[in-house]
């Protein structure tokens, strides 16, 4: 099962994709994970990394395709936070098809921009143990503390409200059009990111259950 995950930062990607990896037992592949990884390193690349992050711009095509290259060949994964250009998308499905591994299937989670800025802008978390709450829809116990390690939570700088727009003004030039591409192939599956989130994922995990058996059947005849 190869899989990618869509949607606009703060759409709830994170938070899906992890809980279709661990229902199907497929690998998270988060994008968004690594590059912050790489940002701790202090090199001159990860200063670079994050200054792009900070103001809430893509980092470049090349270094997120050498991010997600080797886990290509794996049959089990989902992308979370790659493709987000077209020529992302255009670049993955020619290394799929030389891999004869092509995705699967596109989720798409829309969320509105305003519901967007509300979820990022009230994030918090935890620089210690990289715990995240929100001061509206899940507060920490006490306030700016870590339920897990007692850190001090801070709001990351690319959570800020300006920059949130930015990335919203980017992923509607950019991504938007990948939703078309997929949609195109026949692999699209789009649902609304609003409401529950355990709800959200049996919902999503329902469909690919269906969409999964069907392939299946069609391969047998």
């Amino acid at each position: 099962m190869r899989l990618i995950i869509l949607g606009a930062s703060g759409a709830g990607k994170g938070t899906q994709a992890k809980a279709i990896a661990d229902h199907f037992g497929v690998q998270h592949v988060s994008t968004g994970d690594f590059l912050r990884e790489e940002v701790k390193l202090n090199s001159a690349l990860s200063r670079a990394v994050k200054r792009l992050i900070d103001r809430g711009d893509l980092v470049p095509d090349e270094l997120m395709l050498s991010i997600v290259q080797g886990f290509l060949a794996d049959d089990n994964f989902i992308l979370d936070g790659f493709p987000r250009t077209y020529a992302q998308a255009l670049a993955l499905d020619e290394m799929c098809l030389t891999l004869g591994a092509p995705i699967d299937m596109a989720l798409n989670i829309h969320v509105s921009d305003d519901d967007i800025i509300q979820r990022i802008v009230g994030r918090k978390v935890c620089p210690d143990c990289s715990a995240m709450f929100h001061m509206f829809f899940y507060p920490p116990k006490e306030a700016f503390k870590c339920d897990h390690c007692g850190g001090e939570l801070v709001q990351r700088p690319d959570d800020t409200a300006s920059t949130v727009r930015h990335r919203l003004k980017i992923y509607h030039e950019r991504t938007v059009p990948i939703i078309d591409f997929y949609k195109r192939q026949g692999i699209l599956i789009s649902t609304s990111g609003a409401g529950d989130a355990e709800e959200i994922s049996k919902n999503l995990i329902s469909i690919i259950e269906a969409k999964t058996l069907i392939s299946q059947l069609e391969e047998k005849l």
